[in-house]
């Protein structure tokens, strides 16, 4: 028979709840998913849940579009979870407001819908995937490579959030809040500071090498941009370039409601991401694609993060993944950098033997990126190429 107690945690959720009622832009994607899943498992803490999910998936939007199958693999996930989830989805879905149809410089008060789902994954009743990205015209890539090394040494999320509103270049205090809140929901969606990025933004030997993590990040952020990426950049780098047109089109495939204005913001938002950090270079309206080598200090960043838990796992997967599609990195440079990293101690094994290439992972991410800037090597010699 259930005790009639009330939980251990009902303060804590109350806290929460008003919270939500007096200032919810002020929660972390963590607190809200905490909350939400509070009433799927009311006697329960479920913040350690609530994490793994976002470590998961990334972020509250990937966990709302994840499959059911995905999502019941997490320990803790049971049916009534994943339904409250998808009840969530679904009304978002038919609910939400894109931020182009906002005041420019609307009061920090007035926010998009709390549960907004820009992923594009969303499945429906009968069985395939539904296309509803959001639309990405927030780029702030220069801010960001500028102001992110300065997170790590922070000391908390409020206090990086106050560095960020005083020290974006705008004169409006709602535009910088926004722009802040932005950043904040991007890359610390769970408020923590002692994130991989955080670390890397700090540690690493020079802009360079943080910006293929950070065109990384923001690709696994922002759904409509990483489709172009997939669906468009990829598939011209044969010919070598991408028309503006191109992406226009992919976009309006995306999003066919999109406003002509929005269509130009967005556009600019990704022309901006992949120039800025880059991946791509500008040629008149076209932009100049390639396959290329990267940094290594970046691919030992977006090694451990597309593979966070140890175990064996395919060259071949590697290489038709991210790094290949979104990055544009040479599959033979690849191959190489996992041979330093295997002489380096950080990645275990690598195997090339008739039809089996495979490489082994021991470590987390960050347990990698601690090893090589803290425990090994002075920075920026040991992953140079001789």
């Amino acid at each position: 028979m259930a005790s009639d107690a009330p939980s251990p945690h009902a303060g804590h959720r109350a806290r929460l709840r008003q919270r939500l009622l007096e200032a919810p832009a002020d929660l972390s994607e963590a607190e809200i998913l905490e909350l939400l899943l509070s009433y799927a498992i009311p006697r329960r803490d479920v913040a350690p849940l609530a994490d793994s999910l976002l470590r998961r998936f990334g972020s509250l939007a990937r966990v709302l579009a994840a499959p059911a199958t995905d999502l019941l693999q997490i320990p803790g996930v049971g049916e009534t979870v994943v339904a409250l989830l998808r009840l969530v989805a679904r009304l978002s879905l038919s609910t939400s407001v894109s931020e182009e149809s906002m005041p420019t410089d609307r009061d920090p008060a007035q926010q998009p819908p709390l549960f907004h789902v820009p992923e594009n994954t969303m499945e429906p009743e009968g069985g395939g995937p539904k296309d509803h990205p959001r639309t990405f015209t927030d780029d702030e890539v220069a801010n960001t490579l500028s102001l992110l090394p300065k997170a790590w040494g922070a000391g908390s999320y409020e206090a990086f959030k106050t560095l960020l509103r005083e020290d974006l270049p705008y004169n409006s205090e709602s535009t910088r809040h926004r722009r802040t809140n932005n950043i904040l929901n991007r890359f610390f969606s769970d408020r923590r500071m002692d994130t991989p990025l955080a670390y890397l933004a700090a540690h690493c030997g020079s802009p360079e090498d943080l910006k293929p993590a950070l065109f990384f990040e923001m690709l696994r952020a922002e759904p409509l941009a990483a489709r172009v990426a997939e669906e468009t950049v990829w598939a011209n780098v044969p010919q070598g370039y991408v028309g503006r047109e191109a992406i226009r089109n992919r976009i309006l495939e995306s999003v066919p409601e999109m406003s002509e204005a929005s269509q130009t913001k967005t556009l600019r938002a990704i022309r901006n991401t992949y120039t800025l950090l880059g991946v791509a270079s500008l040629s008149g309206e076209d932009l100049v694609v390639r396959v290329r080598e990267g940094t290594a200090e970046a691919f030992l960043y977006v090694l451990f993060a597309l593979y966070p838990v140890p175990g064996v796992y395919t060259l071949g997967d590697l290489e038709q993944g991210p790094m290949r599609r979104w990055l544009l990195w040479d599959r033979d440079w690849m191959r190489r950098q996992l041979y330093v990293l295997r002489d380096l101690g950080l990645v275990a094994k690598v195997s090339e033997i008739d039809t089996v290439r495979q490489f082994t992972t021991t470590m987390g991410q960050m347990q990698a990126l601690h090893a090589y800037y803290e425990d090994g090597p002075p920075r920026g010699r040991v992953l140079r190429e001789e």
